[in-house]
């Protein structure tokens, strides 16, 4: 049995219009809600809606499955489809934000129950210790470690 605890993700960006009914079955087939916890439950009419208003989807789910939505996900890195995910801490589980822009990578950084980027203060002074590295190095490498470039705010969805 899986442990399940919140999440929300957020979808956005260029989308090709060729993989839209395939898009809008993943995400109905997570069962999740739009735009809130207490929204209402997500259904092929409301994602084509949402989808055709160019706006951000915004799916949550107070039960989700490891605080993810794993085949949905995997989904849209597949397709190389921007999203943002959020879940809870729960138990022995950090909270976590994960950003993906399109790329090859996922970035994955712990966070708070707000949604907040938390950073581990050995990084830090790791950074500012660093006898190799002059202050104008320090500088943007501790920008890029507090303001990640994957962490982007996502844009309105879009057809391509």
């Amino acid at each position: 049995m899986s442990d399940r605890y919140p999440a929300e993700i957020q979808i956005g960006g260029p989308i090709p219009r060729m993989i839209l009914v395939e898009l809008v079955k993943e995400i109905v087939a997570t069962g999740a809600s739009l735009d809130d916890y207490s929204g209402r439950i997500v259904t092929q009419e409301s994602v084509q809606e949402t989808l055709q208003e160019g706006q951000i989807i915004k799916l949550c789910d107070d039960q989700a499955c490891y605080g993810g939505f794993e085949e949905l996900e995997d989904f849209l890195v597949r397709r190389g489809i921007h999203f943002n995910l959020h879940c809870d801490a729960f138990c022995e589980y950090d909270g976590e934000n994960v950003y993906f822009r399109g790329g090859k990578r996922l970035l994955s950084l712990p966070a708070s129950q707000k949604g907040n980027i938390l950073i581990r203060f050995e990084d830090i002074t790791n950074i500012l210790n660093n006898q190799d590295m002059d202050d104008h190095r320090k500088l943007e490498t501790l920008t890029k470690l507090i303001v990640p470039p994957e962490t982007k705010p996502l844009e309105p969805v879009r057809f391509v």
